[in-house]
């Protein structure tokens, strides 16, 4: 059964990220971003759920100190939620859930607009805008102390990318079964709470601004935190 709506992850890069490949590239940096064939950034799906999936476990412990202090049980509610989401492991086996994310990249209109450009420039023979260009575009180069094992290692450096600040991301959501307006909620309240994404623990995950889009508009999180979402636990603007 087609879904009735189109959801989409809107994630908005308030300081630096790095979106890393794992890869490193000769002369340039020693982390490259991670970037499909055209030179456009993109943070990879299962990745982006997962970083999703533990937020929403984080969001899930608030609930749990709020129902022992009001005698609620939102937690419960709540968890159910991001088992049919998320799914979960177990001793039974795993369910990967019934949310499916696309990776997360830059607006697809933008996207296309580069796209028709360089077949333009194929055409003619003639190149305007590289990979390269865009990359340099899209990102900074940074260096930072090498680290093995925890621990620094003297006089040894390293390059790496990082997400420029104010650039927006998309993930196109969608759902293997009819979800209801409760679930919708809920998925809303873990992605208006997502506050970092990017590789690593610390310096690696830049400060965001998520929203949920329904049909290309955002829910107003003031509505979410009357029924349940809790100010304390909603991101502000960047």
């Amino acid at each position: 059964m087609g879904q009735e709506k189109n959801y989409q992850i809107e994630i908005k890069i308030c300081s630096e990220a790095i979106f890393t490949s794992g890869e490193k590239e000769s002369n340039l940096v020693q982390s490259r971003a991670q970037t499909d064939v055209h030179g456009f950034i993109y943070f990879h799906a299962k990745t982006l759920k997962g970083q999703l999936k533990r937020q929403a476990f984080w969001l899930l412990r608030q609930y749990a100190v709020m129902d022992l202090s009001e005698g609620k049980t939102r937690a419960n509610s709540f968890y159910e939620s991001i088992v049919r989401l998320f799914g979960i492991s177990s001793e039974e086996g795993q369910s990967s859930g019934l949310m499916k994310l696309s990776n997360l990249e830059l607006d697809e209109k933008l996207r296309n607009y580069f796209i028709a450009q360089r077949k333009i420039d194929e055409e003619k023979d003639y190149c305007r805008i590289s990979p390269h260009d865009l990359i340099a575009a899209q990102t900074h180069i940074r260096t930072g102390i090498q680290m093995e094992n925890g621990v620094a290692i003297n006089k040894m450096l390293n390059t790496f990318h990082t997400v420029r600040k104010g650039l927006t991301f998309y993930s196109t959501v969608s759902f293997e079964e009819e979800v209801n307006r409760a679930l919708i909620d809920d998925l809303a309240r873990i992605v208006y709470s997502f506050r970092r994404i990017g590789a690593g623990i610390h310096r690696g995950r830049g400060e965001i601004k998520a929203s949920l889009l329904i049909d290309g508009k955002k829910m107003p999180y003031d509505q979410l935190m009357n029924t349940g979402g809790g100010r304390s636990v909603l991101l502000q603007d960047c």
